[in-house]
C-alpha cells in the first residue's frame, strides 16, 4: 500500500527556500539552499514524478497556500497554539 506524501515550500529568514517532505506516519525530510522559489518548485515536481511513479502522488502539506509558507510566521503561529492536556 502506498503511503501518502505531503510537501511545503517555505521561505526562509535568508532569502532561500525550503522543501519539506513528509511520508506518512513519520518520516519528514527537508531541502534547504533554493536560491528561489521556482527552483524549489522544479525540484517538488521532479519529486512528483518519482513518487508518482512509485504509486504515491505528492500532495501540498497546506493546499490552501499553493506557493511559499514564510517559515517565521509559521513557527510564531505553533508556538502559538494552545497545547492539548493529556
Amino acid at each position: 500500500m502506498a503511503r501518502r506524501v505531503s510537501c511545503q515550500i517555505f521561505d526562509m529568514p535568508d532569502g532561500r527556500f525550503s522543501v519539506t517532505v513528509t511520508i506518512d506516519p513519520n518520516k519528514t525530510m527537508v531541502r534547504t539552499g533554493f536560491a528561489t522559489q521556482a527552483d524549489a518548485s522544479a525540484w517538488v515536481e521532479g519529486l512528483r514524478d518519482i513518487m508518482t511513479a512509485l504509486g504515491a502522488p505528492v500532495s501540498l502539506a497546506f493546499p490552501e497556500y499553493p506557493g511559499s509558507l514564510p517559515l517565521n510566521e509559521v513557527l510564531a503561529f505553533i508556538r502559538k497554539a494552545p497545547t492539548e492536556a493529556h
